[in-house]
């Protein structure tokens, strides 16, 4: 398939595919007139590279995934100082988004509750079952009938 289509298929832009390619993450065959040819094992591999990538992994980190993933084994160092290196650089990315994932998860407990708020006719924490009920503020005021301000 050409790129376009691959672009359809996998809902990443062209401009990005060739991004990937830079990279090093896509490697499409090329005609004798030079247009990039992708098989249709390419369409998992873009899945995969933006699913890392929107996890804020380097296109370095990714690429060694995607070599272990889908290639085969990955190049791993023969030194031990150098597996160590690359050891604490994967761990330090690990711990990351480890930390991304709590704070993600925060937000959207927070959201849930502002959504409760908006959707039922309680507003703000201590309401029976509130499940943001640590949050010490209210998250919307309901506005009064005749006025518009909050009570």
């Amino acid at each position: 398939m050409r790129i376009g289509e691959l672009s359809a298929r996998t809902g990443a832009s062209e401009r990005m595919l060739r991004y990937y390619e830079e990279q090093g993450l896509l490697k499409p065959e090329r005609t004798a007139s030079g247009y990039r040819v992708y098989a249709d094992a390419d369409v998992d591999r873009v899945a995969r590279i933006r699913c890392m990538l929107s996890a804020s992994l380097p296109s370095g980190v990714v690429g060694q995934a995607l070599r272990f993933l889908l290639d085969g084994r990955a190049a791993i160092p023969d030194e031990p100082a150098d597996r160590a290196r690359l050891a604490e650089t994967l761990e330090s990315e690990l711990d990351q988004l480890t930390e991304k994932i709590a704070s993600l998860q925060h937000s959207r407990e927070l959201l849930a509750t502002f959504v409760a708020d908006v959707r039922g006719d309680a507003v703000g924490p201590g309401r029976p079952g509130d499940p943001g009920a640590r949050v010490v503020r209210r998250s919307v005021s309901k506005a009064g009938p005749a006025t518009g301000r909050a009570r």
